[in-house]
């Protein structure tokens, strides 16, 4: 296996892991609350950015993130067997960095959502507002943690920038589908276009996609009430 194939297997069994630690939870309480502020967040996040995604034209980016990707995705496809899923990924994709940050992500988002379901639970019964998440949000703290997330999404953006707008990749990859397939990988593939599709929609994707990161670097700031760190 290459090491970048052992990336992505890593990344994956990471995924894995904190999703079977939220499901291994008993409290219905918890699973309620963590569905809740998922919810929540994603209408949140799409509510704030969305005069900035529309001067861009990617109020189709902008849906795929907060609820395709960040709400909805069924990772199951990928992290039921993170070994086999990390070799066979590069018939589906060129370059599985990509693939690699947006797992990194999805698990960080997991990680913290889980540490704010309990702050929720222990300061404020669960109940979900303005002010009962920004109080949990600074009782969680994980500034560090954030700030990477950040900045994973600044490096994903210059990944994938250029790649949205070049046709031979464009259908390079519809021809990935067969394969995808073949790998038991479809849903992973369908959610993958879907993003691929909803990048190339949007005009001067670069630049407004680093519009909306320092929107939400800013915003995060004022929750926390601190400035996270820049490398």
């Amino acid at each position: 296996m290459t090491d970048s194939a052992r990336h992505l297997g890593a990344a994956l069994a990471d995924l894995r892991d904190i999703r079977d630690r939220i499901a291994a939870r008993e409290d219905p309480a918890f699973h309620a609350c963590f569905a809740a502020l998922r919810r929540w967040q994603a209408d949140q996040v799409a509510q704030f950015h969305a005069e900035r995604a529309a001067a861009y034209d990617g109020e189709p980016l902008l849906v795929f993130l907060t609820q395709r990707f960040y709400a909805d995705a069924d990772w199951s496809e990928l992290t039921g067997r993170p070994e086999k899923v990390a070799g066979a990924i590069q018939h589906i994709v060129d370059r599985d960095r990509p693939l690699v940050i947006a797992i990194e992500l999805q698990a960080a988002a997991e990680r913290l959502d889980a540490d704010m379901v309990d702050a929720l639970l222990a300061g404020d019964g669960g109940r979900l507002t303005p002010r009962t998440y920004v109080r949990a949000m600074r009782r969680v703290g994980r500034h560090e943690d954030r700030a990477q997330q950040i900045r994973w999404l600044e490096e994903l953006i210059e990944l994938v920038a250029d790649y949205a707008d070049n046709r031979a990749a464009h259908w390079g990859f519809k021809l990935a589908r067969t394969p995808a397939r073949t790998f038991g990988l479809a849903r992973t593939y369908e959610l993958l276009a879907e993003g691929f599709e909803a990048m190339r929609t949007a005009t001067d994707l670069k630049t407004g996609v680093h519009d909306v990161i320092a929107a939400q670097r800013a915003r995060l700031e004022r929750l926390l009430g601190t400035p996270l760190t820049h490398d």
